[in-house]
């Protein structure tokens, strides 16, 4: 259960960082990764692989 709950919190953070192109560090790490297949659109898909994992960490949680 706990397990659900830190991949909610980390899709919630992709989120954020995604929608606010946040400069901290853990999501500048995601972002350095992210922009090498994306180039200018890595903030919009870790934005949505954000939303999405907080959809699976809901699902399963329920289940």
């Amino acid at each position: 259960m706990y397990g659900y709950l830190l991949g909610l919190a980390i899709g919630l953070y992709m989120m954020w960082g995604g929608a606010t192109k946040s400069s901290a560090k853990p999501y500048y790490y995601l972002h350095a990764r992210a922009s090498l297949l994306w180039k200018d659109g890595a903030h919009r898909f870790l934005f949505i692989a954000g939303l999405l994992v907080c959809l699976a960490m809901l699902a399963l949680s329920l289940a």
